[in-house]
């Protein structure tokens, strides 16, 4: 891979020159909103994101909703520009301002991603909340989280990561720095993909992003053969 270097104020994409660490991760990003710069994201509505300050510290604000897709799945999340990653280790802080946010990952296109959503409600007492979710070519589907915890009790900030990898599958995602995952799971429908920030259909605020990789630039998967099946199978 080429060495480069992409940065906007406070955020920045650093990939590894040659020769490097080869424990060191490939690529590395950063953004904690304080450039007040918004150009390593996007958005299929950017007039709903800003950034505001408390102060002291800038964030990203979702300032509204947006509806949900048919069939049923989120569209309202920013994603990180021209970043695709295999496995990865992503951390942010985020807060709610309604019931739920939601990180997205491996995101292929607008019906084939990843997302974890974080609520306030248990997946026992919501059955579309709070847990791992696929989007697959139709309705959002849970793969994780059916017992645990809220993940996100009150509207303080938490700090989420994200670990995937790719070549077991493993999906965990831990709240807090806590040692053990709130939610785990094992799938390997998707390996590659972009990396989103949002809400299902709420609002709320981000900030600290943290990405690494050691699997930058993967290839996306050719799922052309899905679709035509997909549209074969309703005619």
């Amino acid at each position: 891979m080429a060495a480069c270097a992409l940065a906007a104020g406070a955020a920045g994409l650093l990939l590894a020159q040659a020769p490097r660490n080869p424990e060191a991760p490939a690529l590395s990003f950063r953004d904690d909103f304080e450039s007040e710069n918004l150009s390593a994201w996007q958005a299929p509505h950017p007039e709903d994101w800003v950034i505001l300050s408390d102060g002291i510290n800038h964030y990203l604000h979702l300032i509204r909703p947006r509806n949900p897709g048919v069939p049923r799945r989120p569209l309202q999340f920013v994603r990180l520009q021209g970043i695709r990653v295999g496995s990865f280790d992503f951390r942010v802080r985020l807060r709610r301002e309604g019931r739920s946010m939601i990180i997205v990952f491996d995101y292929v296109d607008t019906l084939h991603f990843y997302y974890a959503h974080l609520s306030a409600d248990r997946g026992e007492d919501q059955s579309v909340h709070n847990g791992i979710f696929i989007v697959d070519g139709r309705p959002r589907q849970r793969i994780a989280g059916q017992d645990a915890p809220p993940a996100l009790p009150d509207r303080n900030w938490h700090t989420v990561r994200v670990l995937r990898g790719v070549a077991t599958g493993s999906i965990q995602v831990f709240l807090d720095e806590q040692d053990r995952p709130l939610f785990s799971a094992v799938d390997h429908t998707f390996g590659c993909g972009q990396i989103g920030l949002g809400s299902f259909d709420e609002t709320g605020d981000f900030d600290d992003v943290q990405l690494e990789s050691s699997e930058p630039d993967c290839a996306l998967p050719d799922l052309s053969h899905t679709r035509k099946k997909k549209r074969g199978s309703r005619e």
